[in-house]
């Protein structure tokens, strides 16, 4: 059974529990009860603080993911859009696949750093199985078991509605832990700490950083020069009105 989406956040994202419960009153309660009793008014004014901080954090990802989505694969909807890059010249291959078009690479990453939380490991592991198949068979038709959902432009065989939606949750759990590291590398930014050529490259702007960091990775000395379609790409989808 799939996972809704924002339960995939729950490791990315604290008080994941306040946000389910302004979603479901549709508002901030008038008397707020957690664990059998009832607030005070500090306790209450703390409380529904982190309600609408984790509400403007939740669509923050919201925005990033469909930004992103805009900035990889453009115009494709649905199942058009759960597709292996057609970049067959890339060195070394990529695996590059779906709306985000997340890569075996930053997966299996994700996985070591203990960034994606259990109910998305089983899917975690089949994405990188058929990652591998990607990188086995993209270019090689003859070779034998090849077969073309495999090669650039493939569909893959993640393609159920439960696997649609199951990208869908990692795919957010990986954009919230990139955003959190760029809102943190801007903040050091500012406070004139120590940083890396590439996040010195990036500036202040965790926008700016998050882009770079999910088409070039974070290590990367690439930045919007490289690729000045992509950023205008996402960034027409994220701040549009």
């Amino acid at each position: 059974m799939a996972v809704p989406a924002l339960a995939a956040l729950a490791t990315a994202i604290p008080s994941l529990g306040a946000y389910w419960a302004l979603k479901k009153t549709g508002g901030l309660p008038t008397m707020t009860k957690v664990d059998g009793r009832y607030l005070n008014s500090e306790e209450k004014e703390k409380y529904e603080k982190g309600l609408v901080e984790t509400h403007k954090n939740m669509s923050q990802v919201d925005r990033l993911y469909e930004a992103f989505k805009n900035a990889e694969t453009g115009k494709l909807k649905g199942d058009d859009a759960f597709i292996r890059t057609k970049a067959n010249l890339t060195e070394g291959g990529s695996s590059a696949y779906g709306p985000t078009q997340m890569t075996g690479t930053l997966v299996r990453d994700m996985l070591d750093r203990g960034v994606i939380p259990d109910h998305l490991k089983d899917y975690a592991n089949r994405f990188l199985d058929q990652s591998d198949l990607f990188l086995k068979y993209g270019n090689e038709k003859g070779l034998k078991g090849y077969d073309p959902k495999y090669d650039y432009g493939g569909s893959g065989h993640l393609t159920s509605p439960e696997d649609q939606e199951n990208y869908k949750d990692l795919s957010k759990v990986l954009i919230a832990h990139h955003w959190n590291n760029a809102q943190e590398t801007a903040s050091n930014y500012n406070e004139r700490k120590p940083l890396s050529f590439a996040a010195a490259a990036a500036g202040t702007d965790p926008i700016n950083t998050i882009i770079r960091d999910w088409r070039f990775g974070p290590d990367s000395k690439k930045g919007r020069a490289h690729d000045s379609r992509y950023w205008r790409r996402f960034k027409e989808n994220f701040y549009k009105k």
